[in-house]
């Protein structure tokens, strides 16, 4: 939508001066003004890069979702190295005095 594009001085000549409408282009008319009034309320303009709670609410989930899968990698990594140690363990040793060949 082109109204980001506005300058601020744009966006706060169409706030303070309301869109004046035929009825049958009433209802684009009445949507055109709700988006100046968001821009006017958010203070969303050109000039400005602006951050909303939308995007901190997004940084927030996409963090979640990051730490979850560094938890569940962790878990795997512990889970490869406990096998590691439980398969790479020395074969049981035979009794010495016995010479049979019984495991101890």
């Amino acid at each position: 939508m082109w109204l980001v594009n506005c300058s601020k001085k744009d966006i706060d000549c169409l706030f303070y001066n309301k869109i004046v409408y035929a009825m049958p282009d009433k209802v684009q008319a009445m949507q055109y003004q709700k988006i100046v009034d968001v821009c006017y309320a958010k203070d969303i303009n050109s000039g400005r890069y602006w951050k909303s709670k939308w995007k901190d609410l997004e940084i927030d989930e996409f963090l979640k979702k990051y730490n979850r899968n560094q938890k569940f990698k962790e878990i795997a990594e512990k889970a490869a190295r406990l096998g590691r140690y439980k398969l790479m363990r020395p074969p049981p040793t035979t009794s010495k005095g016995s010479g049979n060949g019984t495991i101890m």
